[in-house]
């Protein structure tokens, strides 16, 4: 016994076309695109509870990487400054025919470069307590 539908000999079928189907559906009313948006914004809100985690431990993670480019960058714009501190002064030929002046102007850019490095590494140090911080925020 079969369930198929048995169209009698003497009507034609429908003919499914593209036409036909779009104008089937530009046919729903609005207020169905209306009526399932709070299923579909349920739907979503439950689907995101269960990748947020991942997400927001991604987040946590991208922002320490953040924080380590921008202490590399910190720390290269300070190397930055010095060597054009001692390029400066070896251009300068007064500094050039004193050597207290230019071993002067070359503690003074190493000084420089050390005090950066010691700010570089303290802020690096940090950056594991800050990315723990993180990741218990997002997992509790």
């Amino acid at each position: 016994m079969s369930t198929a539908k048995q169209v009698p000999t003497g009507q034609a079928t429908p003919e499914v076309t593209p036409e036909a189907t779009l104008a089937t559906v530009v046919a729903f009313p609005e207020g169905v695109a209306e009526a399932t948006k709070p299923v579909f914004d349920w739907w979503l809100h439950h689907w995101m509870d269960a990748t947020h985690p991942v997400v927001r431990i991604q987040l946590a993670w991208m922002e320490s990487i953040l924080e380590a480019v921008q202490v590399e960058a910190e720390f290269m714009a300070a190397c930055a400054a010095s060597n054009q501190k001692v390029s400066k002064c070896f251009s300068d030929p007064e500094t050039l025919r004193s050597p207290a002046s230019l071993s002067h102007c070359y503690h003074e850019a190493a000084k420089d470069m050390a005090d950066a490095h010691m700010a570089r590494l303290g802020k690096v140090a940090e950056l594991p307590k800050d990315f723990r911080q993180r990741l218990w925020e997002e997992i509790c």
